[in-house]
Formats: structure tokens, sequence, C-alpha cells
């Protein structure tokens, strides 16, 4: 004799699914309501100081060239992670980003930073088709933004001139600086006063009393 299937499985399973559908809404709705994910630049008045004239500026064969390559970071900071330092620990940002690799933005920020206090030369962080009158050389083995407020950059760098007989000047440098570090925006604040306040030590420390102009030779080789 068949006997019918009990009810009770189907009536039990219902409100589960219920419940889990509910569940799936509630978590849906959580992930569109979080905090969107906010991108930093570091110096966008001095990354656009180009957009300040329309007018066309040659750069002749007198024109001294500074090239600056790419800023060498800690692997652990070149990245697009904002990045605090909370004693031996380094946190990560889960809501704030740098726009592109610290090491491109830093290096857009000192190469732009630069262009404005040497306007008669063309300072650049792109390769040259020649031989520069100068080539920067950076290395930043230490940028730290402290939870605690108390910031730190460590550098050094070479000034590389064109004729291959001219010595290589060296300098390094340590910059230690007081600042909030409570959001991403002020870690953006920080790092960037870090990075400008080395843009001005590079500039007294470049040959010829700051100024690459006072002892610039009058053409560029293209060997």
């Amino acid at each position: 004799m068949k006997t019918r299937p009990s009810a009770f499985p189907s009536r039990l399973y219902a409100p589960l699914r219920a419940a889990g559908g509910l569940l799936l809404c509630a978590a849906m709705l959580s992930a569109c309501s979080s905090a969107p994910v906010r991108f930093y630049t570091l110096g966008a008045p001095a990354v656009a100081v180009g957009a300040q004239t329309t007018a066309t500026t040659p750069i002749t064969e007198s024109t001294p060239v500074i090239e600056v390559e790419r800023t060498r970071l800690p692997d652990y900071l070149d990245s697009q992670d904002i990045m605090v330092r909370n004693g031996h620990e380094i946190e990560r940002s889960g809501l704030g980003r740098w726009a592109s690799r610290l090491s491109v933005g830093a290096t857009d920020l000192i190469t732009a930073r630069l262009a404005q206090k040497w306007s008669d030369m063309f300072v650049t962080d792109q390769p040259q088709p020649d031989r520069p009158t100068w080539r920067l050389q950076l290395n930043i083995s230490r940028l730290d933004v402290s939870r605690d407020g108390q910031s730190a950059l460590n550098a050094d760098w070479a000034i590389i001139p064109q004729d291959p007989r001219a010595s290589i000047l060296r300098n390094r440098t340590v910059i230690v600086t007081n600042g909030n570090t409570a959001s991403n925006a002020n870690i953006a604040s920080v790092t960037e006063n870090l990075l400008n306040e080395l843009t001005n030590r590079i500039e007294a420390s470049w040959p010829g009393t700051g100024s690459p102009q006072a002892i610039a030779p009058h053409h560029r080789s293209r060997n």
C-alpha cells in the first residue's frame, strides 16, 4: 500500500527560502549603499600648470632640457593603495586610492614643481630622443605618513650632466613634518607637503646657485 508523502517538509522549506531571499536582498542593498572608493592625486594645480596659457613655446637647440626619471620607492608603497604607518604596522585604506601608482604621481608632481621654478627650461619626465642637458635620478627610501601625525621622508638623488666626463652630483636629505593624518585627504596633503619640500631641496642643490641655466651648455649633443 502506497503512502502519501508528508507535506511537512515543503511547509518547512518555504519559510527558509523566503528568509534566504530576504538575506540576499539585504546584502545587495548593503553593497549598493556602501561608500564609493575615492581617488586622490598629488598637486593638481601644479600638474595643470601647462593649462595656464594657450601660447606655443618652441623648444630650440639652446633650450636646456632636464629629464626627470621615474622616482624609485619601496615596493610596499609603490601601488595605488593609500598607506599610513601605525607603529610597526602598515595600514591600507579601504576606501581611498591614488589615481596612479605612487611613484608615477610623485614623479609628476616633482616634475611639475621644477617646471614652475624653471619656466625658461624644458623639464620633462618623458624619455628624450637625444641626451638631455641634465638627468635627475631620485630614490625615496622612506616615505612614512604616520597615524600619530609625525611623518618622514628619506631620499637621495643624482644630478647627471650631459657631458659624460663631468662629475655626477649626489645629495641626500631627511625631511620630518607634523600634520593631521586622520583621513585620506589629510594623508594626501601630508604626502604632497613632503614631496614639495623635497623638490625645494633638489632645486637648492642644483649646480650654479640653484639654477641649471647658470651653467647649461649652449646646445644639446645628439650622441
